[in-house]
């Protein structure tokens, strides 16, 4: 069975208590693993109790494949709720467990244990996914990079816990830092929660200041400085932020996707342009609007770039995205000189 979006989320709070096996997987492993941590403490009162959980590597079933339906079909000493866990880092014993699961789907009955997967990226053709979305006892969540809409309901749901809240110009500034893995976000959060002294003081809020003196590993640097540099030629400032960025430990590919929806938004503007509005009216048709400290640089870079040349731009900026997920990808070097190149073609437009 595969459980998508709302779908997913209703599961993972109260899950259907005739499926005895749930997969996470997906390139956000800190999602995979809160919500098997979440899935975990509702089939198991004591999820770290030993002798109520079992936890399983990719290794243990590569050495003895048939360990994980042992431990699925073992009985409780004590008579209580069991839980069989399993870190899958690889798929070597892919096939193995396909057949496992088509067992314990044909005969529900079997299962003594609930059984949760936590893996990485699996692609479609991965015998273990196969297994799960074609099970009817089973359930299959891919776990993905948070939206930006996403990403800011969980920094005011998580703020809020703390009874702070954030001005709409921190949030919109502090977001495109968060992407990439949910853990990571958590963390940052965590962090600034912290700094704010876990809403101590009445009436604590997250200010632009705050976000600008803890962001990028408080090297005071934003992916928002790194990419207008780059938009409006600044070469030099563009290389400088850059190199704080890595200083401060900023994934490329957050830097990248950011890049892709500033793009994004100024093709959608030079298409409004196109059909006869101007610079300005542009601009304020978009969705959400432009951050206001933006709006004259944002209208010079909309003067500056050529249509063909922000859609050869995104393209350029795409292909360094497919070129970091391969492994051992110089994501740093591949993102910078990327950046330097707009930045130095910016450049030479002003120059004209």
């Amino acid at each position: 069975m595969k459980l998508t979006g709302t779908r997913a989320t209703r599961f993972i709070s109260a899950p259907q208590v005739d499926i005895i096996g749930v997969l996470l997987f997906g390139p956000d492993r800190g999602l995979a693993k809160e919500r098997a941590n979440q899935l975990a403490k509702t089939y198991c009162a004591n999820p770290d109790d030993a002798f109520a959980a079992t936890v399983l590597t990719a290794d243990d079933l590569t050495s003895d494949p048939a360990k994980l339906a042992d431990e699925m079909s073992a009985l409780s000493m004590f008579g209580d709720a069991r839980l069989v866990r399993v870190r899958l880092d690889h798929e070597r014993s892919g096939a193995a467990i396909s057949k496992i699961i088509k067992s314990f789907d044909t005969d529900p009955s079997k299962a003594e244990a609930k059984l949760i997967i936590e893996a990485g990226d699996l692609s479609p053709r991965s015998a273990v996914r196969k297994a799960f979305e074609a099970a009817g006892n089973f359930a299959s969540i891919g776990c993905y990079a948070a939206s930006a809409n996403d990403l800011a309901n969980l920094v005011r749901t998580s703020l809020n816990e703390f009874s702070i809240s954030i001005d709409n110009d921190a949030l919109e500034l502090w977001t495109p830092f968060l992407g990439g893995d949910h853990a990571l976000a958590r963390g940052e959060i965590e962090k600034m929660a912290l700094y704010k002294g876990y809403g101590s003081e009445a009436g604590a809020k997250v200010s632009l200041a705050d976000v600008r003196v803890l962001a990028a590993g408080g090297q005071n640097v934003s992916i928002d400085d790194i990419i207008m540099s780059a938009m409006d030629g600044r070469l030099e400032d563009c290389d400088a932020h850059f190199k704080r960025a890595v200083a401060g430990k900023i994934n490329a590919a957050v830097i990248l996707r950011s890049l892709q929806r500033h793009l994004g938004r100024l093709i959608e503007a030079n298409a409004n342009m196109a059909s006869g509005d101007t610079a300005e009216s542009a601009i304020k048709a978009l969705r959400p609007p432009v951050f206001r400290m933006q709006e004259r640089a944002f209208l010079s870079q909309l003067r500056l770039w050529p249509g063909s040349m922000l859609s050869r731009a995104l393209s350029q900026s795409l292909e360094a995205e497919r070129q970091l997920k391969t492994a051992s990808a110089p994501g740093n070097a591949i993102t910078g000189r990327l950046l330097l190149a707009l930045a130095g073609y910016a450049k030479k437009r002003r120059r004209a």
